[in-house]
């Protein structure tokens, strides 16, 4: 397929040279995604702050680089007067009275909220294919998954419906299906964006971020909602340490070896790492992971687990997944947290000097969408859990191979707090990937 990929720099030059209107770029977003259903769930036909952004606009008053961008919102974020859902039956009809924090930043900033993007059930789900709105297919291959739960939002920034979405990530939700569909994804540091009106999976990881066409592009969103570190990177990152981390720590990924450790792009020239040891085997992430996890989200879903029509109100998928919380303890909880502060220490101590860790970002290509739910999760997820239960910042960035039509993706993956060093090593390793790019055709995701 072929799409016309517009980035925030460039449409946002449109827009101030009066090439475009914002007015036009949200009719032209909607009228693609109501042709690329169920990219979104709801599309936002309010045009008031499309309007508001050409009055500035004209007067040369933009109040950032995302003034009149149409973006798109993932449908657990709630939006003031717009429909929010979740992905689930239990609020098909809901509709906030207040915008999450995360919305408030992008509306303050001049950006117009076109849609609320499909999502996997609650976020609960990596493949993107347990919800009751459908299942958003691959943009590369219709009968291949886009990924979740930050689905929709990654393929409508692949599409180029939009050139920026939000999405949250938990275990790699963000990044996971940035890979798949051939954008970039984004999971800053734990807790540097504010998550508050998102509805949560598991606090003590979930992780509010952006999707776009280029690093670029999460840079101005970055700046946008106010993150201070991040403003003018123009300088790229090739005066970091970088170093190519292999294998899966502590993960059961179900494929082969070979395939675990499929190499990033040789171009890229970083001095093999592994991950530490801890008494001679590898962290558990996925353990401590699906422990906190697990009971955080039960108990958030507890009251709604107690409806007499829960069973049939949730997907199965879903459902059986939330009662796996019903029987973890406090304490093992406690001792879950205490064994990633350890893993912490190590990991900080081991990279002390390595300033950029490089991954692929999924070790598998996009599974396809008529297996069973869940299936090939741990492989999904294998490369991305880690930086959540640790917190640091990852980015996903995407490339192509010749005669493939999926697109690949490498991580780049950064200490807490070091969001700015992670956005300059993505720039410098997005040039290398274009340079090396074997195709720049729009079907392949380039614009």
């Amino acid at each position: 397929m072929h799409y016309k990929h517009e980035t925030v720099e460039t449409l946002g030059q449109k827009l101030r040279d009066g090439t475009t209107t914002a007015q036009q770029q949200a009719d032209r977003a909607r009228q693609a995604a109501a042709r690329a259903e169920p990219v979104f769930i709801t599309t936002v036909e309010d045009d008031a702050a499309a309007n508001s952004s050409d009055r500035r606009l004209q007067l040369q008053a933009a109040r950032s680089a995302l003034e009149g961008i149409p973006i798109a919102v993932k449908d657990v974020i709630a939006t003031a007067g717009v429909r929010t859902t979740m992905g689930s039956r239990f609020f098909s009809d809901h509709v906030p009275s207040e915008d999450a924090q995360i919305v408030k930043q992008l509306k303050a900033a001049g950006a117009n909220i076109v849609g609320k993007s499909n999502t996997h059930e609650f976020s609960f789900g990596i493949r993107g294919d347990s919800n009751a709105f459908g299942v958003v297919p691959n943009p590369h291959d219709e009968t291949r998954i886009a990924g979740g739960s930050s689905s929709g939002s990654a393929a409508a920034v692949a599409r180029g419906i939009v050139p920026l979405a939000v999405g949250t990530d938990t275990a790699g939700s963000i990044r996971v299906p940035a890979a798949l569909c051939g954008a970039v994804g984004f999971k800053p540091t734990y807790d540097l964006l504010d998550t508050t009106g998102i509805f949560p999976l598991a606090s003590s990881f979930d992780t509010a971020g952006f999707l776009g066409t280029t690093v670029q592009d999460i840079i101005v969103a970055m700046a946008a909602v106010g993150v201070e570190s991040i403003s003018d990177l123009s300088e790229t990152g090739v005066d970091l340490q970088f170093r190519t981390l292999r294998g899966n720590p502590g993960l059961s990924s179900g494929i082969p070896p070979e395939e675990t450790e499929q190499r990033v792009p040789d171009l890229l020239e970083a001095p093999d790492v592994h991950h530490p040891n801890f008494q001679g085997r590898p962290a558990d992430f996925r353990g401590v992971f699906n422990t906190i996890r697990s009971r955080e989200a039960y108990l958030v879903h507890e009251p709604y687990l107690q409806s007499d029509s829960a069973s049939e109100q949730y997907q199965p998928l879903t459902y059986s997944r939330l009662q796996e919380g019903a029987d973890i303890t406090d304490e093992q909880v406690q001792q879950a947290h205490a064994t990633i502060r350890e893993i912490g220490e190590r990991y900080l101590a081991e990279f002390a000097d390595v300033d950029i860790l490089l991954s692929t970002t999924v070790p598998i290509e996009a599974p396809p969408r008529d297996q069973k739910p869940g299936t090939g999760s741990e492989a999904l997820v294998s490369q991305a859990v880690a930086w959540n239960v640790l917190g640091w910042p990852a980015l996903a960035i995407p490339y192509w191979s010749a005669n493939d039509p999926l697109p690949k993706s490498v991580q780049v993956i950064g200490k807490p707090g070091r969001d700015a060093d992670v956005l300059r090593a993505g720039k410098h390793i997005e040039q290398l990937l274009s340079v090396g790019s074997t195709t720049t055709d729009d079907s392949k995701g380039r614009s």
